[in-house]
């Protein structure tokens, strides 16, 4: 009777009850539910790690992005800073320039009015040896 019930696709199980699955098939069907539960389980933590190193990447975009805006703010103040120095000392050359001409000028008055005293001290001494 056992074969006639097999060919109708029906088993008996360890109780003595009339199944529609051989044991084997049910105990399969059963490691692959177990299996299909773990993969589950292992892929709603991949779930959580990513979730949680997507978090982490974002805060550390975050933060070098801030410290990309700092560097190029930095950068700037410093190419700044690098013109004012340059006007600077545009400003101090020509300012220098200004003097250097100046003092030529009055090193130039200088050697002249040298060689007038020179000249009036030889006319003085001229006229006071004619008295």
């Amino acid at each position: 009777m056992s074969e006639e019930l097999q060919k109708a696709h029906l088993y008996y199980d360890e109780i003595n009850k009339i199944k529609i699955l051989d044991n084997d098939v049910l105990k399969d069907t059963e490691d692959l539910k177990n299996t299909c539960m773990d993969y589950e389980t292992k892929l709603q933590e991949f779930n959580r790690i990513i979730s949680s190193l997507l978090e982490i990447l974002n805060e550390l975009g975050e933060k070098v992005e801030k410290q990309k805006m700092a560097a190029i703010g930095a950068t700037n103040l410093l190419k700044s800073i690098d013109k004012e120095r340059e006007s600077e000392q545009s400003v101090l050359q020509t300012e220098i320039n200004e003097r250097t001409s100046a003092l030529e000028q009055l090193d130039s008055e200088y050697d002249a009015l040298q060689i007038l005293e020179a000249t009036q001290m030889e006319t003085i001494e001229y006229l006071t040896q004619l008295r």
